[in-house]
C-alpha cells in the first residue's frame, strides 16, 4: 500500500513435507482486482470473454528457512518484500505480465537484496505455478499464482537452451534444489547439475534430441522500423527493420537459431515495452504465421514484428554473431550486425547494454 504498487504481501510460515524444507512462503496481493471499482484495474465490460482479473496473476516466493531461524514476526526477512514490489514496479508500469516458463535474468539485482545477509549464487529467477495455490475464478476474474524460483547462471542457461518446465522438473526431485514445493536456497552452493546424478546428460540428450523447447522469453529487446507505423489493425510488410538486444538477449538469440530455427521452428522475444519479436523458420507451423519467403519481414503497427529467416540467413546469423557468447561484459558494446536477404529487405542487429534500455 502507500506509495508501493500492491497492496500488501503475505508471509506465512510453511513447515515443508518429506522432499522440502521448512519456509517463508510470501504471496502478493494487487497484480488481480481486490477492489472492482476502477481505482486501480480497469472495470470489467460485461461481454468479456474468459476475463482475468486485473493483471490475471498473483506472485508468490518460497525461502528456505535458516537452521537458526524462529517462528515470530522478526525472524522473518523483508528483502523478498522488496523483490515483489521491485517486479511489481515493472509490471504496472510496462503493463507486461509474467507467464509459467518465462524466466527473469536479474544479474545484479537479486544478490544486492539480499546482500545484507551474505553472498549468494542464486542470481535469476524462473516462473511455474505454485504448487499449493490453485488458479480459480471470482467475479472479477480469474487468478492463478505464479511461484518465482531462484537459479543460479548456469541453470538459467539451461532453461534458455532447454525450457523452464525441464529445470523446475530438475529441482523437485531433490530436497536440496527445493524439492516438491521448490523451495529457493539463498545459501545453496551447489548447481543442480552437481547435485542431481547425469541431470547435465539428461538435459543435453533431450536437446540433441528435440531442439529447444522454449519457444518465448522476455527479453531486454525493441525493434523499430522508418516510417512509423501508424496502422495498427493489420500486418503489412516492411523492406528494412533495425532490432535491439542487450547482451544476455542477443546470447539467447544464438542459442535458439541453434536449437529452434535451425529445427524448424519458431520463438518469440517478448520486449520489457510490450513489443515482441517473432522469429520464423521456413519450416514452422503455426496459424499466426504471416510471412513467407517472399515477404520476409511483417509488422502489426510498432506491437509485432514477424521475420522469417531462410535457412542461409539462420547459418550467417550464426557465423557472424556466434563469437558474443564468449563476451563475459558489456564493455566492448555497442555492436551492429546487417543480415542480408536475397530480396531487398534488410535486417539489422544492434547489442547495447542493459542500462541503455529507457525503462529500466
Amino acid at each position: 500500500g502507500g506509495s508501493e504498487c500492491l497492496d500488501y504481501i503475505s508471509i506465512y510460515h510453511n513447515q515443508g513435507n518429506d522432499t522440502s524444507p521448512a519456509h517463508w512462503h510470501y504471496v502478493t496481493f494487487g497484480f488481480t482486482d481486490l477492489h472492482g471499482d476502477g481505482r486501480v484495474h480497469k472495470i470489467l465490460s460485461k461481454d468479456e470473454v474468459n476475463p482475468t482479473s486485473g493483471y490475471g496473476f498473483e506472485l508468490t516466493f518460497r525461502l528456505r528457512k535458516s537452521a537458526e531461524s524462529g517462528n515470530s514476526v522478526q525472524d522473518i526477512p523483508l528483502w523478498p518484500c522488496k523483490l515483489l514490489q521491485y517486479l511489481a514496479k515493472y509490471v504496472f508500469k510496462t503493463g507486461t505480465q509474467f507467464h509459467v516458463g518465462h524466466h527473469i535474468p536479474f544479474g545484479h539485482v537479486l544478490p544486492n537484496l539480499y546482500s545484507s545477509y551474505g553472498d549468494t549464487r542464486i542470481h535469476d529467477l524462473l516462473i511455474t505455478n505454485d504448487r499449493q495455490l490453485k488458479s480459480f475464478r471470482t467475479d472479477l476474474g480469474s487468478v492463478e499464482f505464479l511461484q518465482l524460483v531462484g537459479c543460479f547462471e548456469n541453470e538459467l542457461e539451461a532453461a534458455q537452451e532447454c525450457n523452464v518446465a525441464q529445470i523446475i522438473d530438475l529441482f523437485s526431485t531433490n530436497r536440496r534444489t527445493g524439492g516438491s514445493l521448490l523451495v529457493t536456497d539463498m545459501t545453496r552452493q551447489e548447481s543442480c547439475f552437481d547435485i542431481i546424478p547425469n541431470a547435465k546428460q539428461m538435459i543435453r540428450e533431450k536437446i540433441d534430441k528435440e531442439g529447444s523447447q522454449l519457444g518465448r522469453v522476455l527479453a531486454r529487446c525493441a525493434w523499430n522500423i522508418e516510417p512509423v507505423s501508424a496502422n495498427d489493425t493489420s500486418f503489412h510488410s516492411v523492406s528494412s527493420i533495425d532490432l535491439t538486444f542487450d547482451l544476455d538477449a542477443a546470447k539467447i538469440f544464438i542459442k535458439i537459431l541453434r536449437t529452434r530455427l535451425s529445427r524448424g521452428k519458431w520463438f518469440i522475444f517478448d520486449s520489457l515495452n510490450d513489443q515482441s519479436i517473432c522469429f520464423i523458420s521456413t519450416g514452422a507451423k503455426n496459424q499466426g504465421i504471416m510471412v513467407n519467403s517472399i515477404q520476409q519481414i511483417m509488422v502489426l503497427g510498432m506491437r509485432e514484428a514477424q521475420i522469417m529467416l531462410l535457412p542461409d540467413q539462420i547459418d550467417l546469423c550464426i557465423d557472424r554473431l556466434s563469437h558474443i557468447t564468449n563476451l563475459k561484459d558489456e564493455q566492448t558494446l555497442p555492436l551492429k550486425y546487417e543480415v542480408p536477404f536475397h530480396t531487398n529487405t534488410k535486417l539489422f542487429i544492434s547489442i547495447i547494454s542493459s542500462k541503455e534500455f529507457s525503462n529500466e
